[in-house]
């Protein structure tokens, strides 16, 4: 621990900070993942068709050349950039559902005091609210009966 003067001349010690609680793994629930990947990147397709195909309309009597190759170039990348886009946006969902899963299961089981743990960002964290407050009634209920 670290330790700080305040202006009293008293020594305090400072508490490191605790890490925010992080996921290792982004893919989490892969056939949803993908499946939100595919769909950000169909309307990311569909997209750039319309503007290549309006970009090549405007073009018909030019031969194609470097830039008509550029932009090509720059829709794959565009499209492989919006897939992995997807792919980690559905990351807060996924893992979401794979935490408060792993809890109702864990309930389920008997376990006493499981809560769901999810990150700030997180969605679902109204459902993640509804189940650690049925975990808490959980306890309560077998805390009486003891």
């Amino acid at each position: 621990m670290a330790v700080i003067s305040t202006d009293a001349g008293h020594a305090v010690q400072a508490t490191p900070r605790r890490r925010a609680w992080r996921r290792r793994r982004y893919v989490v629930d892969v056939r949803y993942q993908l499946r939100m990947g595919i769909l950000v990147g169909a309307v990311a397709a569909a997209l750039l068709i319309l503007i290549n195909a309006s970009i090549l309309f405007e073009r018909r009597s030019a031969s194609v050349d470097a830039s008509w190759t550029l932009i090509l170039l720059g829709s794959v990348v565009f499209l492989g950039g919006a897939i992995l886009v997807g792919v980690v946006a559905s990351h807060k969902t996924a893992g979401a559902a794979f935490a408060i899963r792993r809890s109702i299961e864990e309930l389920s089981q008997g376990k006493a005091g499981v809560r769901v743990r999810l990150r700030r960002r997180d969605e679902l964290q109204d459902l993640a609210k509804a189940v650690n407050d049925l975990a808490e009634s959980l306890d309560r209920e077998r805390a009486s009966h003891t």
